[in-house]
């Protein structure tokens, strides 16, 4: 069912089966975001899109409760910050483990850099 289909179907809901279905939709999202936080360690490099839809690539430096810290590979110059704290839902690896993958700049994650207390 495309958008509109959505549309027409949840506009005939009666505000109980509406809860219901946020409720519903909610669950589901929260038990995918977990299984994509158990999927992924430190060191592994991922990929996501940013508000502009930029594909960014990175290496998970952190596993946060519903975030993925991120440190982000990029050409200089660009404006983008080195940085990220992305949702786990929006994350795809691309790559398992602290090898940098074929084809990819190497990145240095968090855990290489020395404490800075």
């Amino acid at each position: 069912m495309n958008k509109e289909g959505w549309k027409e179907t949840v506009r005939h809901l009666s505000l109980e089966e509406f809860r219901v279905l946020q409720e519903v939709i909610w669950e589901e999202y929260r038990a995918r975001e977990a299984q994509q936080l158990g999927s992924l360690r430190n060191g592994d490099w991922v990929e996501f899109e940013d508000k502009h839809g930029r594909t960014l690539r990175g290496v998970v430096t952190n596993l946060n409760r519903r975030t993925i810290s991120i440190e982000v590979d990029h050409p200089p110059g660009e404006g983008i910050g080195r940085h990220w704290r992305v949702s786990a839902s929006l994350v795809r690896r691309i790559h398992s483990g602290e090898v940098t993958p074929a084809g990819l700049p190497s990145g240095r994650s968090r855990t290489d850099t020395p404490h800075r207390g």
